[in-house]
C-alpha cells in the first residue's frame, strides 16, 4: 500500500510533465528560426512529447476540454483500458463506455475550467474494454497543446489501496462488535491513568455510562492504596514491555458498591510503536471470592469432623497425589501432616503393589463405580511395612467432573499376617508349578482335571478351556494309539511309568515333538496320572539336521572324489576335442560330431558340479546380487517354456543385496522352478516371493547359523504336493519320485547343499494334494550390487613361457598341446616336486605356472608355498577337478593369480591365461 501515488504525487507529476514541454517546446521554435524546417520538425517535437509520456508508469491523457475527446493516450493508459491507440483517438470516454458514473465526470470537467489552471485532483471509477472496473486516482489541469487548450491527465489504479481500506473498515467494525458483545470488560487508559474507551462490559461494571466513565482517572473509583498497586504495575509494564496477565483490586461504584475485579494488563501503541497507554480485560469476580469465602469455612468444619475420626480419610488427585487428609491418616501412616501432604502413593506404597492401585483406580476412573475393598501395602517413614484396606470413589467438582479420588481406609496389619502364614506355604508350590517350564497337567479318565500356564503356551488353548479336554484329541492322529495304549498300562500297574515322546498339535496347526513323564495319583479319591510335558521340538529338530549333516558330508566324500576323477577324464575328452576342431574347417564332415562331443562334456560337467553342490557345496565365483534381478531372469526363463503355468512374482522393492555364486543360485532357482512344473502337469499356479526378513536365535539354532537380517524367496506350487516321507528323504542325493531315465535326483540335493555352503537355510512346508512350499533363507551382505559383464567368446593367443604341471599323463599332453597351438612355448612335468626344480634352473624364463592341485607327495598347496619363497611374485594358475571351495580358495587367498576349474575348453584356458598375464605386478 506504500507504493500506491498520492494526490501530491500526480500533481507533481503534471507540473513536472508540463516544464518538460514547455522546454521541447521553446527549443522547436528556436529551431523553427534558425533552420525553419517547418513540419519536420514539428513531427520530430511530437516524438520527443510520445517518449516522455512512455517512460511514465502511469496512464497520461491529452483530451479535449469541451467534450472530453481523446487527443494522444500512452501505452499504459491502453493496457488499463483494453483498446487499442488507434481505436481511442478521436473517441469520448462515453464513446467507448469507460466511465461508470458519466454524470461525475461532466461536473469534473466543469470544476477543471472554473479552477484557473490549478493542478485538480479527483478519484473516479474506471470500465476496462473487458468489463473490468477500476478505482482510478487522477489528476488534470489545462495545458496549450498544438496551440490548443487541452486537457492533461495523469491516473493511476488505486484499487488494492481501495479494498485494503474497505477491509480495514469491515475490520475495525468487527473488532467494535466483539468488544462490545463481550461479556468481560475491555479497557484502554492513557499513560495517566484515564479512561480512553471502554466496552458496555466496563461500564457496566463501574456502574457509569460510557460518557462519564471516559476521561476519568482510575483513583476516582479506588482507593489510595489500590491506586498506588495499579501505578506500579503499570510502571512495570511500561519499563520491560511485559504483560502482566492476572492481577486483583478493589472498585467503589459511584453507588458505594464495592468490587473485586480481575484484570489484565498490557502496553497500548500507537502506530509509530510508541507507548501511548494501557489496555487489558476486566472480569468481576465478587461473587465467586464470597463463594470461595464461604467455602474456605465450610471446609474448615468438614476438617474439624473428620479429624475426629478414628478411620482415616484421604483424598488425592488423579495423578494419587494426596491433597487432603485427616489425623488418623497421619498416624496409620506414620509421617506428619507436611510430609504426608501432595506425597503419591508411588512413594509410599510397597514397590510390588503400586501397579495394584493404579489398576484399582484406574477401573474407578473408567466406569465411575466405588470399589469398597482395596488391599495395598505401604512403608512407613520407620521401614515398617503394614497393610492396609480401603475404598475407591471418584472424587468430583461442583461441575461434576472427577477431579481425582477419596476414601477411607483401615489397618489391616495383623490380620493380613494371620492369613499370608495360612497361604504362604501353599503358594510356595502354587508359585512353582505356575512358573515350571514344563507343561504340568492331571489327567482323570483321559480328561484334563488340571493344567499349568506352560500347557497354553504349548497348546495354544487358555488354561479354563483345557479343563474338561479330552488329552488325546490334542495327539497327531498317527501317535494316538501308542499314547492310549500306555495311558492304560500305567492306570492298571501293567507297566511302570517313564518317559515317552509323541506329537501333539497346538491351535495354531503347528506340530510339537513333546516328552512325558507320568506320576500315579489320587485326585478327589479316583486313581489318575500327574504328568509333566516337555517340548523337545527343537531337539528333534537339531537331531535331524544332524543326521542330514552327517549323511551330506558321507556322501559328499565320495561324490568330491568321483567327481574330481570324472572331471579330470572329462579334461582329456575335451581337449582332444579342442586340438582336433583347431585342425578342421566348420563344413568338415566331422566338425559337428566334434561339436556334440563338447557338448557332451559341458552335460558331464553341469552333472560333476551338481555332485560338487549336492555333496561338498563348492563355490565358483561370489559377488553381491540384488536377488531380485536374479530370480526374475530365472524366472522368466522357465516361463517361456512352460506358457501352461501362470507365474505370480511378489518382490520386494529395495530387496537386501546377498552374496552369492550366481551360476550355482540360478541352477537352485531353476531346479525349484522344474520341481515345481513337474509337480502341475497339467498346469498351475506358480507364486515366487522375495522378503526382507529378521531370523532369531530360535528359528536359526539348529542351523549353527548366526541370528539376524535375511532375505527369503518363497517359491510356492499348487500342484499335487508331497507326503511327510517323501519331505524327509527330498535332499537325499539320488533320491527321486521320478521313473527310471526321467531325472538323476541331483537337483533337490544339489539346491540344498549350495544354500547350506552359502551359510543359508532351505526348508520344505507341503500337504498331500495342497502344493508345496519351498523357503531359501540367504544372509544379506553389506556390500553393493555388482552388475555383470557379459565376456566376448574368443580364443586369446600369446608367445609367454608358461610351465604346466599334473600328475595326469594325458592330462599333462593335452594341456600342453593346448597352449602350444595358442602360441605359447611350454615346459611339462608330473609332480610339485619336479614342477620346483625345473623353477629353480629357470625362473627367469618362466612367465606362468598352472599347477594341479590334486598330487600325490607334494601338493599344488604345498608347491605353490615353496614356488613363493622361491620367487614372492611368481604368477600360477591353480587348476582342479574339486570345486572353488576349502583348501583351493585358500590358496587364491594367500596370492594365486587365478583358477581353473576342469574340464577348461580352449576359449576358458585362453582367456584365464591372458588375464593373470596381462595384469599388472
Amino acid at each position: 500500500m506504500k507504493n500506491q501515488p498520492t494526490y501530491e504525487d500526480l500533481e507533481q507529476q503534471v507540473t513536472t510533465l508540463e516544464q518538460e514541454i514547455i522546454r521541447i517546446k521553446a527549443g522547436f521554435a528556436r529551431n523553427m528560426r534558425q533552420k525553419k524546417t517547418g513540419e519536420a520538425d514539428l513531427r520530430r517535437t511530437e516524438k520527443e512529447y510520445r517518449k516522455i509520456l512512455e517512460f511514465l508508469p502511469d496512464a497520461v491523457v491529452i483530451s479535449s476540454i469541451e467534450d472530453g475527446r481523446f487527443i494522444m493516450v500512452n501505452s499504459v493508459f491502453c493496457s488499463l483500458s483494453g483498446f487499442k491507440e488507434e481505436e481511442v483517438i478521436g473517441k469520448t470516454p462515453w464513446d467507448l463506455d469507460l466511465l461508470v458514473n458519466r454524470q461525475e465526470l461532466e461536473e469534473l470537467f466543469k470544476r477543471l475550467v472554473e479552477n484557473k489552471g490549478e493542478v485538480f485532483g479527483f478519484e473516479m471509477q474506471f470500465r476496462s474494454k473487458d468489463g473490468g472496473i477500476q478505482d482510478v486516482l487522477y489528476a488534470a489541469r489545462p495545458i496549450r497543446y498544438q496551440g490548443v487548450i487541452r486537457l492533461f491527465s495523469v491516473g493511476t489504479i488505486v484499487t488494492p489501496l481501495k479494498e485494503a481500506q474497505r477491509a480495514l473498515r469491515k475490520s475495525e467494525e468487527n473488532y467494535r462488535r466483539i468488544l462490545e458483545k463481550m461479556e468481560e470488560g475491555y479497557y484502554e487508559v492513557d499513560l495517566a491513568g484515564r479512561m480512553i474507551f471502554a466496552n458496555e462490559a466496563e461500564c457496566r461494571i463501574h456502574d457509569l455510562p460510557r460518557e462519564e466513565l471516559i476521561g476519568v482517572s482510575n483513583r476516582n473509583y479506588m482507593t489510595s492504596e489500590t491506586a498506588q498497586k495499579i501505578y506500579q504495575i503499570y510502571n512495570r509494564i511500561y519499563r520491560t514491555g511485559h504483560p502482566e496477565k492476572i492481577f486483583n483490586y478493589e472498585i467503589v461504584t459511584p453507588k458505594g458498591v464495592v468490587k473485586n475485579l480481575e484484570t489484565s494488563a498490557s502496553l497500548l501503541l500507537d502506530d509509530s510503536g510508541k507507548p501511548k497507554g494501557f489496555w487489558g480485560i476486566t472480569r468481576d469476580v465478587t461473587e465467586r471470592i464470597k463463594a470461595e469465602r464461604a467455602l474456605r469455612e465450610s471446609e474448615e468444619k468438614y476438617r474439624n469432623i473428620l479429624n475426629s475420626l478414628e478411620e482415616s480419610y484421604y483424598e488425592v488427585d488423579l495423578a494419587g497425589n494426596f491433597i487432603f487428609f485427616n489425623e488418623a491418616m497421619c498416624k496409620s501412616y506414620g509421617r506428619t501432616h507436611d510430609e504426608l501432604q501432595g506425597m503419591n502413593y508411588k512413594e509410599y506404597a510397597l514397590a510390588e503393589d503400586i501397579e495394584k492401585i493404579f489398576q484399582a483406580f484406574n477401573e474407578v476412573y473408567r466406569t465411575h463405580k466405588p470399589s469398597t475393598i482395596l488391599d495395598f501395602r505401604i512403608v512407613r517413614i520407620d521401614g515398617e511395612v503394614r497393610t492396609i484396606e480401603g475404598s475407591v470413589a471418584l472424587l468430583r467438582n461442583a461441575r461434576g467432573e472427577p477431579i481425582g479420588f477419596h476414601g477411607i481406609c483401615r489397618d489391616r496389619t495383623e490380620q493380613k499376617k494371620a492369613e499370608s502364614a495360612l497361604a504362604e506355604s501353599e503358594e510356595k508350590y502354587r508359585l512353582l508349578v505356575e512358573n515350571a517350564n514344563d507343561g504340568i497337567y492331571i489327567l482323570e479318565e483321559g480328561k484334563i482335571q488340571y493344567a499349568n500356564p506352560m500347557m497354553t503356551r504349548l497348546t495354544g488353548i487358555p488354561v479354563r478351556e483345557l479343563i474338561g479336554i479330552a488329552l488325546i484329541d490334542l495327539v497327531l492322529s498317527s501317535d494316538r494309539e501308542d499314547f492310549l495304549q500306555r495311558e492304560i498300562k500305567v492306570l492298571t500297574g501293567e507297566q511302570r511309568p517313564a518317559p515317552h515322546s509323541f506329537r501333539l498339535i497346538n491351535t495354531r496347526k503347528d506340530t510339537l515333538w513333546v516328552e512325558v513323564n507320568t506320576v500315579d495319583i489320587q485326585w478327589e479319591g479316583r486313581p489318575a496320572t500327574l504328568n509333566f510335558l516337555r517340548d523337545i521340538t527343537l531337539q528333534k529338530k537339531m537331531e535331524a539336521h544332524f543326521q542330514q549333516v552327517q549323511k551330506m558330508e558321507a556322501v559328499g566324500t565320495l561324490a568330491g572324489g568321483i567327481a574330481h576323477d570324472f572331471n579330470n577324464l572329462l579334461m582329456g575328452i575335451q581337449g582332444n576335442a579342442s586340438l582336433v576342431l583347431l585342425d578342421l574347417a566348420p563344413g568338415h564332415p566331422h566338425f559337428d560330431k566334434l561339436k556334440g562331443i563338447e557338448e557332451q562334456v559341458k552335460t558331464g560337467t553341469e552333472l560333476t558340479r551338481r555332485l560338487l553342490g549336492s555333496a561338498r557345496g563348492g563355490k565358483y565365483e561370489v559377488k553381491p546380487t540384488d536377488i531380485n534381478q536374479l530370480t526374475g531372469k530365472v524366472l522368466e526363463m522357465f516361463g517361456r517354456t512352460r506358457k501352461e503355468i501362470f507365474i505370480h512374482p511378489y518382490f520386494q522393492e529395495e530387496v537386501l543385496a546377498v552374496e552369492v555364486d550366481r551360476s550355482q543360485m540360478e541352477q537352485v532357482l531353476l531346479n525349484l522352478f522344474i520341481n515345481a512344473g513337474q509337480a502341475m502337469p497339467g498346469g498351475g499356479d506358480l507364486y515366487v516371493e522375495t522378503k526382507n526378513v529378521y531370523l532369531d536365535e530360535a528359528y536359526v539354532g539348529p542351523y549353527g547359523l548366526a541370528p539376524g537380517k535375511y532375505v527369503r524367496i518363497s517359491v510356492t506350487d499348487t500342484g499335487v504336493g508331497m507326503d511327510a516321507e517323501t519331505q524327509q528323504r527330498a535332499f537325499d542325493p539320488f533320491f527321486t519320485t521320478k521313473e527310471m531315465g526321467r531325472g538323476t535326483g541331483l537337483g533337490l540335493a544339489s539346491a540344498y547343499g549350495i544354500i547350506k555352503n552359502h551359510n543359508g537355510i532351505i526348508n520344505i512346508y507341503s500337504e498331500k494334494g495342497q502344493g508345496t512350499t519351498f523357503n531359501l533363507y540367504l544372509p544379506v551382505s553389506a556390500k553393493e550390487v555388482q552388475e555383470e559383464t557379459p565376456t566376448k567368446e574368443q580364443t586369446l593367443r600369446g608367445e609367454e613361457n608358461i610351465l604346466f604341471v599334473d600328475d595326469e599323463e594325458a592330462i599333462v599332453t593335452i594341456g600342453g598341446q593346448l597352449l602350444e597351438r595358442l602360441g605359447y612355448r611350454v615346459l611339462k612335468c608330473r609332480s610339485g616336486q619336479e614342477a620346483l626344480e625345473i623353477y629353480h634352473k629357470e625362473k627367469e624364463n618362466i612367465d606362468l605356472i598352472i599347477l594341479d592341485m590334486i598330487m600325490p607327495g607334494m601338493a599344488g598347496g604345498e608347491t605353490f608355498n615353496r614356488l613363493k619363497e622361491e620367487n614372492p611374485g611368481v604368477r600360477v594358475i591353480l587348476s582342479s577337478g574339486y570345486s572353488l571351495n576349502g583348501q583351493a580358495k585358500e590358496i587364491l587367498d594367500r596370492g594365486c593369480k587365478g583358477f581353473l576349474q576342469k574340464p577348461f575348453s580352449l576359449t576358458d584356458l585362453s582367456r584365464k591365461v591372458r588375464q593373470v598375464l596381462d595384469e599388472k605386478k
